[in-house]
């Protein structure tokens, strides 16, 4: 029996990045959530160590993997760059 640990679902993501004010304060509505919180980019990259108490599901690491590149916190001089980028731009969006 395949539990699915461990293994990652070939889905297309669209993600967008929204510039929102300092002041923004989300709130949860729909009940996907409970609350919202705000890191620092360290804190976010912090996040990606394996070791670490991390309340965000793992289905979301590409996600943020994604922003870490587009953001410049990863940089095509960190170890396996190209096999990261490559690995997330694979497939095909039709």
């Amino acid at each position: 029996k395949d539990d699915g640990e461990g293994v990652m679902s070939r889905v297309v993501l669209f993600c967008f990045d929204l510039i929102l004010p300092n002041d923004f304060v989300p709130t949860a509505h729909d009940g996907e959530v409970d609350y919202f919180f705000q890191w620092e980019m360290r804190d976010i990259a912090k996040s990606m160590d394996p070791k670490y108490e991390d309340p965000i599901k793992p289905n979301c690491y590409p996600v943020i993997i994604d922003f870490l590149i587009r953001s410049g916190c990863i940089s095509p001089d960190s170890p396996k760059y190209l096999d990261v980028l490559r690995t997330l731009r694979s497939g095909s969006c039709m």
